[in-house]
């Protein structure tokens, strides 16, 4: 693991108009360095760079973040690489931190896996070449598939012999221990305590990490008996996580980040069979299921993702279920529908590139249109077309993009004769509970011990406050943003505006610009919005917002208090900036480039720096958002009172009205705080 203060000589060191100006032509327009955004076609200047800052931000496309950021997006590097890239540019020696003896144990342990698993896919390959048996049944077969000989060997496919004892007497001949080789589930000891070959009389698949190391295998029986599984496949190991690992995208990435799509295709054949037909953005699931952490591992490169099935009712079936789990990751997510009988291993080996690429074009078409074609039967039988109404209402209740909603919504009122208003409601409240039910079982994971145990100290990222591309525990969908400018909103976002560009600032009240604070000393801008929201026991609204809020806080308390507070404010820009959740991100980073608070207009020509007049810009914000809240509640009580009027209810009509009162009066003071000034 990289030793904490190299990283920080890391960040001290970085120019971050230096580190992008060597894959990005950059030019100086006033405070700003200015250049093509490369994560979009961009056709003039958008992105711009603060030197100040240290960070960047596109107003295109909205990406975004520092310099470690853009180098672990742009080269698809991981944390620990993107560290070493830039010590390297700066010449920084890259002290690794001192090891404990368990530490280096499992750090050993998990190497010599590694190794094990190479050895065998090594093994497996030269049986397939070499040796008699192998050529005659594995090579076969795979030439028998279409396979052409380089696709065999980019793909590093294996025959294990008919002995299932092969692959262990080899192994112990060069020297490999037996508990490695079973670690790696390469081997099993059976109930007399021999151990034998996990994979035998099989051709092989090996299954490669992002980075190109062999990490497990499958191995396909060549037997037509019914009673001998098709398929046998690793078990999940120290360097192998079914639920986490893609077919094929080592071989894959590449193409997905220049293509800005990836197709997604069922199992091993169907992907080498499109590699060999030259469409290189194909992965598949490993597994029989597709999980989130498969999903987040494709997103990396794209969001964008065309799940292409067998067209069969299995397919079908699971190309159904898995729309949802994309929707929920937030990709973009579009089906193919093949021709009758085909697959993608059979369609790739039929034609050629081209003719793929054009037959996707022309027919890939949305999910939900997909999904509304696929239940066109239903329309006549109320009963059917009700469930079926339900059916892509659940699934639209996981698009993020809250237009694209819209734009569904109002497609399928025409289309079944519904109000949009209803499916509206019923959206929401498929979203609210989603959101509810993600929260408890993210709390139960955070109770579960960490499966960073399972992998090798120096692969493991440096742990928070400063520095780590950081996930937040309930991930937000971009679709919970409320982007609309309510006058709660804008308040929400000023306070979160507040937090983040000055919240380690200390906040030095005025005497007759108090608006309703007391004066304290010692007390920063983050612990005055934290004692004014609880003390009237206030939640932001807005789930991006507080999401943000809620992220600055697990930071904030983990900081040494002194009197360094621009230092302790970098830790937090450094922290929010690479978080891995796209709204949070880019909202944060939005904010850092905004120059000025967004309703205090009588500072925004201000000469004095902003940090100087915290003591009257901050409480007044405060109070205009509880102002905000109050009218609120007072517009909701007006409509309950009205409400109780109309249905003869005299004894909550009273009341309410009580409460109405109250609420005024609250009103009324904050207004006569804010005529001060």
């Amino acid at each position: 693991m990289i030793d904490r203060d190299t990283i920080n000589r890391i960040f001290d060191a970085i120019k971050i108009e230096e580190v992008i100006g060597d894959f990005v032509s950059l030019r100086r327009k006033g405070s700003n360095w200015w250049g093509l955004c490369p994560f979009h076609p961009d056709r003039n200047p958008s992105m711009a760079v603060s030197s100040a800052k240290n960070l960047f931000k596109c107003f295109s496309c909205g990406k975004g973040g520092n310099a470690l950021s853009f180098v672990m997006e742009h080269e698809h590097m991981s944390y620990p690489e993107a560290l070493r890239y830039l010590a390297a540019k700066y010449n920084i020696e890259v002290v690794e931190k001192e090891l404990t003896p368990e530490e280096v144990a499992r750090n050993q342990r998990y190497d010599n896996l590694l190794v094990v698993s190479d050895f065998a896919q090594k093994f497996y390959h030269n049986l397939l070449w070499d040796n008699d048996f192998g050529r005659t049944v594995g090579l076969s077969y795979f030439r028998q598939r279409g396979y052409n000989d380089d696709i065999i060997r980019k793909f590093g496919l294996g025959f294990a012999s008919h002995h299932p004892d092969t692959l262990i007497d080899a192994a112990r001949k060069e020297g490999y221990k037996e508990e490695y080789l079973i670690g790696a589930t390469l081997c099993v000891t059976r109930e007399n305590g021999q151990v034998s070959d996990r994979f035998y009389d099989r051709v092989m698949f090996p299954i490669h990490s992002i980075s190109g190391r062999v990490i497990a295998f499958g191995g396909r029986t060549l037997k037509k008996d019914k009673n001998v599984p098709k398929y046998v496949n690793s078990e999940n190991s120290e360097i192998y996580k079914k639920s986490d690992a893609v077919y094929g995208i080592f071989f894959a990435k590449s193409a997905i980040a220049r293509d800005k799509k990836c197709y997604l295709v069922e199992g091993y054949t169907d992907v080498i069979s499109m590699h060999q037909a030259g469409i290189t953005n194909v992965v598949a699931p490993c597994g029989t299921a597709l999980t989130a952490g498969q999903i987040r591992l494709m997103k990396r490169f794209s969001p964008d993702v065309t799940i292409i099935y067998d067209n069969d009712e299995a397919g079908i079936n699971a190309s159904l279920k898995n729309i949802n789990l994309l929707l929920e990751e937030g990709m973009n997510v579009r089906v193919l529908l093949l021709p009758e009988g085909e697959d993608p291993d059979s369609f790739a080996m039929a034609h050629t590139g081209d003719e793929i690429r054009d037959f996707i074009a022309n027919n890939e078409e949305d999910c939900i249109f997909y999904k509304c074609r696929l239940l066109v039967d239903s329309e006549r039988d109320p009963v059917r077309k009700s469930r079926a109404i339900r059916d892509v209402i659940e699934t639209v209740a996981y698009v993020s993009d809250p237009v694209l909603r819209n734009l569904y919504v109002d497609n399928l009122s025409k289309k079944y004769d519904q109000k949009p208003e209803m499916l509206f409601k019923e959206i929401s409240s498929l979203r609210r509970k989603r959101r509810e039910e993600k929260q408890r079982l993210e709390q139960r994971k955070a109770a579960e011990a960490s499966s960073e145990q399972l992998r090798p100290v120096y692969e493991q990222q440096p742990p928070p406050p400063s520095e780590e591309y950081y996930e937040p525990a309930g991930e937000l969908l971009i679709g919970d943003v409320y982007s609309s400018n309510t006058p709660m909103d804008v308040s929400e976002r000023e306070l979160v505006y507040y937090l983040v560009k000055f919240g380690c600032y200390p906040i030095h009240f005025v005497e007759d610009m108090l608006y309703g604070a007391q004066k304290r000393e010692g007390v920063t801008v983050a612990d005055y919005i934290r004692s004014a929201l609880s003390e009237d026991e206030l939640e932001l609204e807005n789930p991006l917002y507080r999401s943000i809020y809620e992220e600055f806080y697990s930071l904030y308390g983990t900081l040494a208090k002194g009197e360094d507070y621009e230092e302790q404010q970098k830790q937090v820009v450094r922290f929010l900036s690479v978080n891995k959740n796209d709204a949070l991100r880019e909202t944060v980073l939005g904010l850092l480039m905004e120059t000025h608070p967004l309703t205090v207009k009588e500072y925004r020509k201000a000469i004095a720096p902003e940090e100087t007049i915290l003591g009257v810009t901050v409480p007044k914000s405060m109070i205009l958002y509880k102002l905000r809240i109050t009218e609120q509640a007072c517009i909701d009580l007006t409509k309950e009172i009205a409400d109780a009027e109309k249905n003869g209810d005299l004894e909550r009509q009273k009341a309410l009205m009580m409460q109405l009162q109250m609420f005024n009066q609250v009103k009324n003071r904050f207004a006569r705080e804010l005529n001060r000034l």
